[in-house]
């Protein structure tokens, strides 16, 4: 009998600064629950990312969730993965920050958990070829993209299975394919259907992976009475089960028993909505329509997928509050990891270099339907961390109190000025009419000038023509 392994997943994460009521509602109608049912049926295995930061509330304020966490991972009924610890792009941090935010990930799982990760969840699936070098240096085996990115790399979606190898500087890294169409059936459609969609990979090929957001399983509107109240997930579960050509398995057990698909380089990619959204609204209008008009052509909807937006960079473009917080964040990374070079045991620049990392958390960086940058209470959260961070290297004396200088600190070829004193932290622009872009008051933790222009955005068309059709 060809038996196929399937590599079953869920990812969760709760943005650094959300409202703690969100946090509560996703743990009651998603986490728990999800893991209550898997509890159930210790023959289901599968893998399993949760952001540290996540992991960090749900033993203070879910000690149920967390050991039942524990449960399933202590016989081996899922495999943790590793990641960063805050949730950042990693693609965009300095390579220290990338392997510290990895090992403490990792180190948490370990203590909590008894664990060791092998592999890894890369946040938004944001890749750049560079990653594999600095990935194999913090002790990841193997990570997981989207399907896209190969395709993209010109390999063909319909065959790709198992995993692939990578490398960069002689550095080798296994990348698991998760499969679009999957993540688009599971769990709304129904049982059946993704069934039928599983056997027809049977025989060719050893295995095929679906990992996808968590809160899918119940946080994400109308889920909750699918998922659980209809009974999806125990369906679900009992078909994995009772289906003898099928294996649900982990990711580490592919890696142990499955050689190699094949080698690939993958170009620089997320998932497609990610870079729609890096784009201008001028420039997602003519992406949008150059799929209409490709899709219509012979085998269309298979060239239009060929069709790629932006870079996840060029939101430190396209929202300047965006890239002030990134090159500040920066500017404080070179400043911490040299001063922990020089005093690896100072409990005050341990402290800055935690506050650093949530700083880099991922959400209040760019924008998508979700939020993201446009939310002030996630932006609220990384400038608090940035002057937690900058206020650590005052106290460590490890930088002056008060000081003023002069110099280009975020890579635009202009001079800026930056001025702290006991309570303020100060960004001007004198090229640009002396502009105050960051007025950071320490006691409260608070940027007060810490606001975002409005800009159009290309799914502002759609939004405008459901609001037409409703009248």
């Amino acid at each position: 009998m060809d038996r196929l392994a399937f590599c079953f997943g869920v990812h969760n994460h709760q943005p650094i600064g959300n409202f703690d009521h969100v946090m509560v509602d996703a743990t009651e109608r998603a986490y728990r629950p999800f893991l209550e049912r898997l509890d159930q049926r210790p023959e289901v295995r599968l893998s399993v990312h949760w952001t540290g930061s996540l992991l960090e509330w749900l033993r203070e304020r879910s000690p149920r969730t967390f050991d039942l966490l524990g449960t399933v991972a202590a016989r081996g009924q899922v495999e943790l993965l590793t990641g960063g610890f805050y949730e950042p792009i990693l693609a965009v941090l300095p390579d220290h920050d990338k392997i510290g935010q990895i090992e403490r990930l990792t180190t948490f799982l370990k203590s909590n958990f008894g664990v060791r990760p092998r592999g890894m969840w890369l946040a938004e699936r944001v890749w750049e070829p560079h990653l594999p070098r600095v990935l194999c240096e913090a002790g990841v085996e193997y990570v997981l993209v989207d399907d896209r990115h190969f395709a993209l790399a010109g390999l063909d979606v319909d065959t790709l299975a198992g995993y692939y190898l990578t490398d960069e500087q002689g550095q080798s890294l296994r990348v698991f394919p998760i499969n679009q169409r999957l993540r688009y059936l599971i769990p709304f459609a129904g049982v059946d259907e993704v069934f039928e969609y599983l056997a027809a990979w049977r025989g060719r090929a050893p295995a095929i992976t679906m990992v996808d957001d968590g809160e899918k399983f119940g946080a994400w509107p109308g889920t909750y009475a699918r998922v659980y109240e209809e009974g999806w997930l125990e369906r679900f579960f009992d078909r994995l089960l009772s289906t003898p050509w099928l294996e649900p398995t982990t990711l580490a057990d592919v890696v142990e028993r499955v050689p190699a698909s094949g080698r690939v380089y993958l170009p620089t990619a997320s998932y497609g909505e990610m870079g729609e959204w890096a784009l201008s609204a001028d420039a997602g209008r003519a992406l949008e329509a150059a799929k209409a008009e490709i899709s219509r052509l012979t085998d269309g909807e298979r060239l239009a997928g060929l069709l790629r937006g932006g870079f996840w960079r060029s939101f430190l473009v396209k929202y300047p509050e965006v890239g002030d917080a990134y090159w500040k964040m920066l500017r404080l990374s070179r400043a911490i990891h040299a001063a922990v070079a020089r005093r690896p045991d100072d409990t005050r620049l341990a402290r800055g270099q935690v506050a650093l990392w949530r700083a880099q958390a991922n959400d209040a960086y760019w924008h998508g339907v979700f939020g993201g940058c446009y939310l002030p209470h996630l932006r609220r959260a990384v400038k608090t961390s940035l002057l937690e961070a900058e206020r650590s290297l005052v106290e460590a004396g490890a930088a002056p109190e008060t000081t003023w200088t002069r110099e280009d600190g975020d890579g635009d070829g202009r001079a800026e000025v930056y001025v702290r004193t006991r309570a303020l932290s100060v960004t001007l622009e004198p090229e640009a009419g002396g502009m105050i872009t960051e007025l950071g008051y320490y006691p409260a933790g608070l940027d007060v000038v810490d606001v975002l222009a409005r800009r159009p955005e290309a799914y502002h068309d759609k939004v405008r023509e459901r609001a037409a059709a409703r009248i």
